[in-house]
C-alpha cells in the first residue's frame, strides 16, 4: 500500500506547499522527489486536485508569471497542515522509510559494499527494538 494512496493527492500537495509557493510541475516535481522517483502524479490528477484545494480554500494563487501559476497555502490550509498528529508524523515516516527500503532493493547491485554495511546495520538495530 502506496502512502500517497492512504493519504490522497491533496493532503500530499498541502504538505508540499507547506514548504512554500510552487508551480503545478514543482509540485509534482517535489512529491516524486519525496516518494525517492517512485511516483510523479501527472498533470491530469494534479491540477484537478489543485483546483479542488483552491475552491475548498485552502490554497491560492500567489502568483502569475506567464503561463506559470505559483500556488501556496491560506492561513486554512496552514491551520489543516499543522494539525497532522504525532501518531500522523509516525506513519508518513514509517511510509518514508517503506520506500527508501524499496528504493534500495531496487539499486542493490549500485550499493558499494560500504554501503551495504550500513544498511545492515541499520537493520540489525531496528530488528533489535522491534522484538
Amino acid at each position: 500500500m502506496h502512502w500517497h494512496h492512504r493519504r490522497g493527492l491533496k493532503w500530499l500537495i498541502l504538505y508540499v506547499l507547506s514548504k512554500g509557493p510552487m508551480t503545478g510541475a514543482q509540485i509534482m516535481d517535489e512529491i516524486e522527489k519525496i516518494s525517492y522517483g517512485m511516483w510523479r502524479p501527472s498533470p491530469g490528477s494534479v491540477y484537478p486536485a489543485l483546483d479542488a484545494l483552491e475552491s475548498e480554500g485552502l490554497i491560492r494563487i500567489s502568483k502569475v508569471d506567464g503561463w506559470k501559476k505559483y500556488y501556496e497555502l491560506t492561513p486554512e490550509g496552514k491551520k489543516v497542515v499543522g494539525v497532522m498528529s504525532e501518531e500522523d508524523k509516525i506513519k508518513e515516516a514509517i511510509a518514508q522509510l517503506e520506500f527508501s527500503v524499496r528504493y534500495i532493493i531496487e539499486n542493490l547491485e549500485r550499493l558499494s559494499s560500504e554501503d551495504k554495511q550500513r544498511v545492515k546495520g541499520i537493520l540489525e538495530e531496528l530488528n533489535k527494538v522491534l522484538q
